[in-house]
């Protein structure tokens, strides 16, 4: 008990650190003592008795804060749309179904997935392996901060988690000060038949840090976006991810999209799925091309 207890205090005192973004880099080494509990985005904390040799990412995002932390080299397991790391094998296809059967073969100590990962068959592939399984939270930048930290603890590297975070804040830092008053302009996000993203998402998250305002508002749900709400709604910005497929001639040849402002004035823009989907180290990156697209006079 009293290990877990300075664990979690560890965890509390790299939040503080990172959150105060007084020092880019840390004083010096942080202790890392086992057994560590992180609480994670999962119905409950989980707890590592020892630092993990065998490490599966079911999620791409986790995939690559794994690989920043300096512990890719313990990847055995990741999903296909990550690029190939030696000696990992595919464990998620390029349409998000887990291999149950491969993650067990692959004898992980530790499982890093996400809330978007089906849930069902990441604690299957935890019971079958005997892994821990960690839920990354992957809702907004914040999360990412948070699920940095955490895996940082687990895999055993504090430091590099630090010096992480704290780019991404720093990243985060200089678009929000080149944005100043820039006031919010009306968005639609389309990741293919006008099915758009929830407000409580990472995408809808950097949409609102740059000064976007979503017209399909906080919980718009899994169906398509009702294409004549969205002609009522007018938005000044139509955005689609990469994934998608929409392209702005495709918008202006079909009659119930042609005569919408963004459309006629041609403020549309295609965003890497890669890049904006993903809760990965990255995720300053993606701030950045966010709200080059919505305000390209204020971030160049």
């Amino acid at each position: 008990m009293a290990f877990r207890i300075l664990s979690l205090a560890l965890l509390a005192t790299a939040f503080l650190l990172v959150g105060c973004g007084e020092r880019s880099e840390p004083l010096g080494e942080i202790a890392q003592t086992y057994p560590v509990t992180v609480r994670g985005g999962g119905e409950r904390p989980i707890t590592l008795a020892e630092q993990p040799r065998r490490v599966v990412a079911l999620d791409p995002g986790s995939a690559e804060l794994i690989v920043a932390l300096g512990a890719g080299d313990r990847l055995v397991g990741v999903p296909a749309t990550v690029q190939a790391l030696d000696g990992a094998a595919p464990v998620v296809d390029r349409g998000g179904q887990v291999d149950v059967d491969e993650v067990v073969q692959l004898r992980p100590d530790l499982i890093a997935s996400t809330v978007g990962v089906d849930q069902l068959d990441a604690a299957l592939a935890g019971r079958e392996s005997g892994a821990a399984v960690y839920v990354q939270p992957d809702a907004s930048l914040d999360d990412v901060l948070r699920g940095t930290i955490e895996l940082g603890f687990l895999v055993g590297e504090p430091v590099s988690a630090r010096r992480v975070a704290a780019r991404i804040r720093a990243d985060a830092a200089r678009v929000e000060a080149r944005l100043g008053g820039e006031p919010a302009v009306s968005v639609f996000v389309d990741t293919g038949f006008f099915i758009t993203v929830p407000g409580r998402s990472l995408l809808g998250d950097l949409i609102e840090r740059a000064h976007g305002k979503s017209v399909a508002g906080p919980s718009p749900g899994p169906d398509p976006f009702p294409v004549e709400r969205l002609r009522r709604l007018d938005p000044d910005v139509y955005l689609a991810t990469s994934e998608s497929r929409v392209t702005l001639a495709q918008l202006r040849s079909e009659r119930r999209t042609a005569d919408l402002t963004a459309v006629r004035r041609g403020r549309f823009a295609v965003l890497p799925s890669d890049l904006v989907l993903r809760p990965g180290p990255r995720v300053g990156r993606a701030l950045e091309r966010v709200a080059r697209v919505l305000h390209p006079n204020a971030v160049r």
